[in-house]
């Protein structure tokens, strides 16, 4: 039994990463990383850049302090990538209405 013929046309799918990467899904969809050379900045270099620096944090912030509130460095290091990833990732499953 044969189904119905195949269609290049792909419907109403829209793809979309898992939850714990929609941040980086949504960074892509602003106009400045249009382009090439502006998707290797919204999904290599922004995404390293940020990794790099969570890496380096030990290093930069050599306190002996085990208190976080005593760490500054450490303290807003972490707060600003996690309320990026925060406001990106609830940016991208709000935007998932209009998309349809």
């Amino acid at each position: 039994v044969l189904l119905e013929q195949a269609t290049p046309d792909p419907g109403d799918y829209h793809p979309e990463p898992e939850w714990y990467f929609l941040f980086l899904f949504q960074l892509l969809r602003l106009k400045i990383f249009g382009g090439e050379f502006g998707q290797f900045l919204g999904a290599m270099a922004i995404p390293g850049a940020f990794m790099a620096f969570l890496a380096a944090l030990p290093f930069l912030d050599t306190s002996s302090e085990r208190n976080i509130f005593k760490r500054p460095m450490a303290l807003i290091g972490w707060t600003v990538i996690m309320v990026f990833i925060l406001v990106f990732t609830v940016s991208a499953i709000i935007n998932r209405h209009f998309l349809d």
